[in-house]
């Protein structure tokens, strides 16, 4: 069973998560396509929080022996996909990037041959 203290933690740390994360939808400086992984993260960080008899449920049935530790590994599972999403989003970024500079050197190559 998972304390009260943590249960606390965990709703008011997803409270927290989504807030921030409207905040910087509407701010702009979040994509929308970018904050659907954040969400869902303080969406299953609040259901653990809430449902601590079905987590208990959970927690034994993967082998935790307490739950605290349980909702560790998942929140510990969760930082590693947002920095695999992260990677992905680098890679792309700079493929467009490297794309980008070829364009470009071959734009300044065409007008320095045409001026001449």
């Amino acid at each position: 069973m998972i304390s009260i203290n943590l249960r606390i933690l965990l709703v008011v740390f997803s409270f927290l998560l989504s807030v921030f994360t409207i905040l910087l939808i509407r701010n702009g400086s979040l994509p929308v396509k970018y904050s659907l992984f954040w969400i869902m993260s303080a969406i299953m960080i609040l259901l653990m929080g809430v449902f601590p008899k079905q987590i208990g449920a959970v927690t034994r049935l993967v082998g935790f022996e307490v739950a605290s530790n349980f909702v560790t590994g998942v929140l510990l599972v969760i930082l590693l996909l947002i920095s695999l999403i992260l990677t992905l989003i680098v890679s792309k970024q700079k493929k467009t990037l490297i794309l980008l500079i070829q364009e470009v050197s071959i734009l300044k190559k065409t007008v320095k041959d045409d001026d001449k």
